[in-house]
């Protein structure tokens, strides 16, 4: 049975815009006769996503993937624009398709043509559609920085406050059912009683929380605490990054200036406490990333407490309160030592040299590299969030950029050679590092329960070869005791 693919884009889903809504996009492209010659049909989309950006466009990679297999007959698409607006992408699906003549692609508007000239035309048109939108967001980029300026709210509304109106000629109003909410927080947390995750926790357990959420979260708390939008002010040049200087704003104020003030001496007081602060930018943990609950399926943070290491589960801070797996870091090392040493017998004869190599690497720059980029990354949310100021974000920031570039400076060799004769060893070595290394080569992640290791998720892109050393190293689910293989 033939099968036609009809792609439909558009880049802000809005009635009100001047364009081919999806709607008539897919009616348009059913009604084209090479679709309905077709006995199947397939309508693949990308809504609210630029036709300038590949990633997030899964429409679009599952059309080129079809057309690539060669398992599709017909492609049917509005129009050029809609399918692309960026050259690149452009041209490496019209070289796709030299290679693939059987399939018919057709517009509604428009015509696609194989032959030199039809090429020469498909090129132009193509670059003249991305230039059309980076003239396009360079308007839209002026536009939005004039309205900054005046103090229009620009993004998205904070909670508590109502859009009335188109974005470019609405205003922004308090919303008198949501209002009580928001200043009921600001003042229960002005009062020091409450953490925000105790805070997030009563107001769940209450049914406090606003209409269409799934609850509070101690994060999403302190956002809001720290959204100088709800004193009635904004920043020149963006709200959202807080970049510029701060002025008053075309919106009436939610929360009074004492409960603020209050509100962010509470915040202030709670920042820095210790416990809380990166332990070094050397910092590493051997099971980072891969942890996940067995009670309902979330990554595992991380957390030190004197001096020990464990993993616990995120929804212990989420509205509906999962029990919470976790598990010490030192009781996990035993499931690596009897994995790895089952593996042994399979490695390859050069792993030795390998790992030492990347030993010696990692004493100096790698693993504190990579660590001191995720704490930059980490210090630009907080700031982003408003977890702390811009003084304190510049001087933190200056101090890892130079710890960093110490890093990427040093020439410092091992300060002594490792010997290396397998797997077992390497995991041996107590370097978070190249542990992590060796679990991040064969997992996506581990499952959790009763602080144990009970199941695991291969790397997607090598699920068999994974599957088939771990079912080496553990033949039963009797050897592997409580462990077992499987998807998460």
């Amino acid at each position: 049975m033939s099968l036609a693919i009809v792609y439909i884009r558009q880049s802000r889903n809005k009635a009100y815009e001047r364009t081919a809504s999806p709607e008539v996009q897919r009616q348009a492209c059913l009604d084209l006769a090479a679709v309905k010659a077709c006995g199947q049909v397939e309508v693949l989309s990308d809504l609210d996503v630029s036709g300038g950006k590949t990633r997030g466009r899964s429409g679009y990679l599952a059309l080129f993937e079809r057309v690539r297999s060669g398992s599709v007959d017909v492609v049917a698409a509005y129009d050029q624009s809609r399918a692309f607006r960026n050259t690149q992408d452009a041209l490496s699906f019209y070289s796709l398709l030299e290679k693939r003549p059987e399939i018919e692609v057709v517009f509604v508007q428009g015509r696609f043509d194989r032959s030199p000239a039809g090429e020469f035309t498909y090129t132009a048109m193509a670059a003249a559609h991305s230039m059309e939108r980076r003239m396009t967001a360079e308007k839209i980029k002026a536009a939005y920085a004039y309205r900054n300026a005046q103090g229009a709210a620009t993004g998205p509304v904070p909670a508590g406050y109502k859009r009335v109106g188109t974005r470019a000629y609405g205003q922004v109003v308090i919303d008198d059912e949501t209002a009580p909410l928001i200043r009921r927080v600001f003042a229960d947390y002005a009062t020091g009683n409450w953490s925000t995750r105790s805070l997030a926790h009563r107001l769940n357990a209450e049914g406090a929380t606003r209409p269409g959420s799934k609850g509070w979260f101690g994060d999403t708390i302190a956002q809001l605490l720290s959204n100088v939008a709800y004193t009635g002010k904004t920043y020149s040049k963006s709200r959202r990054r807080r970049e510029g200087d701060l002025i008053p704003a075309q919106w009436s104020p939610l929360i009074d200036q004492p409960i603020w003030d209050a509100v962010q001496r509470q915040l202030h007081s709670k920042r820095g406490r210790p416990g809380l602060k990166t332990k070094g930018p050397g910092r590493e943990y051997a099971f980072r990333g891969l942890m996940v609950c067995g009670n309902c399926g979330r990554r595992m943070h991380v957390h030190t407490d004197h001096r020990r290491t464990y993993y616990r589960c995120r929804g212990t801070d989420a509205p509906d309160r999962c029990p919470g797996a976790w598990a010490r870091e030192v009781n996990l090392f035993a499931w690596g030592d009897e994995l790895f040493g089952h593996l042994d017998a399979y490695r390859r004869s050069d792993f030795a040299q390998q790992v030492a190599g990347a030993l010696d690497a990692s004493q100096q720059g790698p693993g504190a590299l990579v660590q001191v980029e995720a704490t930059i990354e980490r210090l630009g949310k907080r700031f982003d969030w408003g977890h702390i100021d811009e003084a304190t974000y510049r001087a933190e920031h200056a101090r890892l950029e130079a710890v960093r570039n110490e890093l990427m400076a040093a020439t410092t060799p091992a300060t002594a050679a490792v010997e290396l004769d397998g797997l077992l060893d390497a995991w041996r070595t107590g370097i978070p590092a190249i542990q992590r290394e060796l679990l991040g080569r064969l997992f996506d992640g581990l499952e959790v329960s009763e602080g144990q290791i009970f199941r695991y998720v291969p790397r997607k892109d090598r699920e068999a070869a994974v599957a088939k050393l771990v079912d080496r190293a553990w033949p039963t689910e009797n050897a592997m005791g409580k462990r077992g293989a499987g998807g998460i």
